[in-house]
């Protein structure tokens, strides 16, 4: 992980922004947008692969950069609702990136380059957030104009069969057999169908014939005062009831998966009065990978604004920690 940035705040203009449904305004990466203006690179991960998350405090300034505010006559009941999402932080999350990491290197060593032959700033894998062709958000400067930055270029892996494609955190997951063809991947989908497969009852047990050498099953015995057609009625019950997983399992032989759904990470709701707006809203997030989805959306139950004004978006790094899982 590089130094704690010394420049942690970063705007971004507002973007057109939907009546009455949720549209994108933006598609930030903060370890890009960081390393513009800090002049010295970061990374989503550390040097292991371990994910980062960068904890912010995001404010949502409804005056917008220029300081106008709302240019409707926002009317009374309208309120604006801003949603962070994110992808998911957890196990999966932090395992499917430090075994992606290995991979790579392993995938270099195998092709014989050098450390000394790699790039200045590929140490780290860079990931996109859907799709490797999305439009990330450029921060502004003081007077609203934005920077021009350098070549933010995503890594991509090349198989035996010549197939380059680049990691994403969200979206659905590819099928990986002899037709694969996708610019992007998974990298949690990715990562779970490279593993064994857990069966979906995981009590090995039968109902029929009880494990011979089950300590519960030695216990129940010796108390059991009801006798052995009691203690049957109790196995079953053991075997019938929370021996799933109360996640979804792997290996249904669908691409969808409750592993590569984007959560929310925060909200604001600012509820304007007339066309002064309101006050700007804060809420601190934590953002797995330094990358995350910006949405907003105007709420008018009288529909008489047609307000569609946009709101800046100002984002403080406040730390920067690796992912527990």
């Amino acid at each position: 992980m590089a130094k704690f940035p010394s420049q942690r705040k970063l705007m971004y203009e507002g973007a057109a922004i939907s009546n009455g449904n949720f549209a994108q305004t933006h598609i930030i990466s903060l370890p890009k947008d960081l390393s513009i203006v800090n002049r010295r690179g970061y990374a989503s991960t550390t040097r292991k692969g371990v994910p980062l998350v960068f904890r912010v405090a995001a404010t949502v300034y409804p005056a917008g950069l220029d300081g106008s505010g709302y240019v409707t006559n926002v009317s009374s009941d309208v309120k604006t609702t801003v949603k962070y999402l994110g992808c998911q932080n957890n196990w999966v999350s932090k395992n499917a990136a430090v075994k992606w990491h290995a991979a790579r290197d392993a995938l270099w060593k195998a092709a014989g380059i050098r450390r000394k032959d790699i790039g200045a700033w590929a140490k780290e894998v860079r990931y996109c957030y859907a799709n490797d062709n999305e439009t990330l958000s450029d921060p502004v400067d003081g007077v609203g104009n934005t920077f021009a930055g350098g070549t933010w270029d995503l890594t991509t892996f090349v198989t035996e069969d010549d197939s380059s494609f680049s990691l994403a955190l969200t979206g659905d997951g590819t099928d990986e057999d002899a037709s694969f063809n996708a610019d992007e991947l998974n990298f949690m989908f990715s990562y779970l169908s490279s593993r064994a497969t857990v069966p979906s009852d995981s009590n090995l047990e039968s109902s029929d014939v009880p494990a011979t050498h089950s300590k519960l099953q030695q216990i129940l015995n010796w108390k059991s005062t009801a006798g052995r057609a009691e203690q049957g009625y109790i196995q079953e019950d053991v075997d019938d009831h929370q021996d799933n997983p109360p996640y979804q399992v792997f290996g249904s032989g669908s691409t969808t998966h409750d592993v590569t759904e984007e959560v929310e990470l925060g909200r604001v709701m600012l509820y304007p009065q007339g066309s002064g707006g309101s006050l700007p809203m804060t809420t601190i997030i934590d953002i797995p990978f330094g990358i995350m989805r910006v949405l907003a959306s105007h709420q008018d139950p009288g529909n008489n604004s047609g307000v569609v004004d946009d709101l800046a978006l100002g984002l403080e790094v406040l730390d920067i920690f690796e992912m527990q899982g």
